[in-house]
């Protein structure tokens, strides 16, 4: 038995797909959804024939594929799997609450560029969820190692070596390594990329950087030897850097996020020389942050050297 209906969501549909389970019971999973939610939570129950309640158990491959509305999703305990490519290529995605138990198939959250976060719900393996739910959601825009995708195992002792162990494989690559094979391919202007040697390699030092500031932010079992490290990368990618690519990633991609300012300044990355960059770099945006460098800037700083910037 299998029929198809639909339901409203606060901006949009959901299409449901009502079928028996081994155990001859009746359930829905989200077959489809339409429409312009932003934030959408997926309901544990819908309505049925008379009285009746049938329990939400799965999302349906494609589901949501690529949804470019959503930013929050929320799904219920009653689903127990997410098919392939549920949540592929939505791209605004930027967070999305699960319980621990769920079966994600492969590819289920391809290409979500813009997840931060992934909370699991129920017993933690270990004391700190935010910490693993943006670890989590950095293997899916960073990483790009799908047996690190584990939601059982996500935070335990060995996932979270097994999250560093890549980390290192991926800050040791040479920053040209793979350029050739992209010329072979015939891949130099790929979705109109700039695939010339020089941006090839800010993009491979970007998303370095990018590791570095995720894992210092969420710092959960992070070795000394290893804080230290990526701390150094981010020195040597400083503004004023020959190649000042962790400033540049703070700067474009959180201008307005203090915290990300604080591990650039807990590593030796802003002193008065590198101010002077940011503040030029800022131009007439970020006034908060502006403030921020400028109470920084060592007392013995000139204060005329400031007038020249624009702070509000």
């Amino acid at each position: 038995m299998s029929k198809y209906i639909e339901a409203d969501t606060p901006s949009g549909v959901i299409g449901y797909r009502i079928t028996t389970d081994d155990a001859g019971r009746t359930v829905a999973s989200v077959n489809s959804h339409r429409g312009r939610d932003v934030e959408l939570h997926i309901p544990a129950y819908i309505d049925g024939e008379g009285e009746s309640r049938i329990p939400v158990t799965g999302i349906d491959k494609k589901a949501f594929l690529s949804d470019k509305y959503l930013h929050e999703v929320t799904v219920p305990d009653t689903v127990t799997r997410i098919g392939e490519w549920a949540f592929a290529g939505c791209r605004s995605l930027r967070s999305i609450s699960l319980p621990r138990g769920i079966d994600a198939a492969n590819g289920a959250f391809k290409d979500c560029t813009g997840l931060r976060q992934v909370e699991l719900r129920g017993d933690e393996p270990t004391g700190s969820s935010a910490d693993v739910g943006y670890l989590l959601a950095a293997v899916i825009e960073l990483m790009d190692d799908r047996f690190l995708f584990d939601l059982k195992e996500a935070g335990s002792p060995d996932w979270i070596a097994g999250w560093d162990m890549r980390m290192d494989t991926i800050l040791a690559e040479p920053d040209e390594e793979g350029f050739s094979a992209l010329l072979a391919c015939g891949e130099e202007d790929y979705e109109g990329r700039d695939n010339t040697l020089d941006a090839y390699l800010t993009r491979r030092r970007k998303r370095k950087v990018r590791i570095c500031l995720v894992r210092l932010l969420h710092d959960a079992a992070l070795s000394d030897e290893r804080r230290d490290r990526l701390g150094s990368y981010l020195y040597e990618h400083r503004a004023g850097a020959e190649h000042p690519d962790a400033w540049r990633v703070v700067l474009e991609e959180h201008g307005d996020e203090e915290e990300y300012y604080d591990v650039l300044r807990r590593y030796g990355c802003i002193d008065d020389a590198a101010i002077g960059v940011m503040l030029s770099d800022m131009g007439d945006s970020h006034a908060g942050m502006k403030s921020y460098l400028i109470r920084l800037s060592s007392e013995t700083s000139d204060e005329g050297f400031f007038d020249s910037f624009d702070l509000l």
